[in-house]
């Protein structure tokens, strides 16, 4: 059985679709039919293409419930929101694991430097995350 088509040829199809459809965006289902590709094909295309887009001079990908998928040249206003989200969700993400599984890892070996260690590092990421969420 043959390979698969490579990442950058599905993001290829998904930047013609999305340049194509700007200013406006394209939802998840309208960019496969625009692509001709099936979900995890269209989802492979929109990371290859994060991937390239700042070496390319593109404007980056970014994602919204109201308008999907959108490439826009200048809109700084729509990068930040989407930024802010992106570090929003990992600040949970961070949180969750600091409290969910790290907590537990002390309170069993409260003495023990390592876990002193990640703790004490997870809570400047968790922080970090948070101010650059919440940043103005």
């Amino acid at each position: 059985m043959g390979r698969g088509v490579p990442a950058h040829v599905h993001a290829e199809a998904v930047l013609k679709a999305l340049m194509e459809a700007r200013p406006s965006g394209l939802k998840i289902t309208r960019l496969m039919t625009a692509t001709e590709r099936t979900r995890a094909q269209a989802y492979t295309g929109i990371a290859a293409l994060r991937k390239i887009a700042a070496a390319r001079g593109l404007p980056p990908v970014t994602w919204d419930r109201t308008w999907g998928y959108r490439m826009l040249e200048d809109a700084p206003e729509v990068w930040i929101g989407y930024e802010r989200a992106f570090f929003d969700l990992l600040g949970h993400r961070v949180t969750n694991f600091i409290e969910g599984i790290l907590l537990s890892h002390e309170m069993k070996e409260p003495d023990d430097p390592y876990i002193r260690t990640v703790i004490t590092q997870m809570r400047a990421v968790e922080s970090t995350f948070n101010l650059l969420a919440h940043l103005e």
